[in-house]
């Protein structure tokens, strides 16, 4: 059975410089990824401004909504027909 690739051959030094950058790498790694999950993620100055209005207008939109919907009841959007007045008879 034939290999999955041909591996070049390393001298000792180039190994040596090989798991040298290995370490290195996972050692900012793990560094960066202490430094990240230690901090809370919250918005910035002007991230929390521009939440804050898109909050605002999503509530004024939704809210707008429901008062044109109660509005179009009470205007007889859906309209039901009215109910007949009772009419006093007249006897002879």
């Amino acid at each position: 059975m034939p290999g999955p690739a041909t591996v070049t051959e390393l001298n000792a030094a180039e190994m040596l410089e090989v798991e040298a950058d290995r370490r290195r790498r996972v050692t900012a790694a793990l560094r960066l990824g202490t430094q990240a999950s230690a901090t809370p993620a919250r918005p910035s100055g002007v991230g929390a401004l521009v939440a804050g209005i898109a909050i605002a207008l999503a509530v004024a939109l939704v809210l707008g909504i429901v008062a044109i919907a109660q509005g179009a009841g009470a205007l007889g959007g859906a309209s039901r027909s009215p109910a007949p007045a009772a009419s006093p008879s007249h006897s002879p």
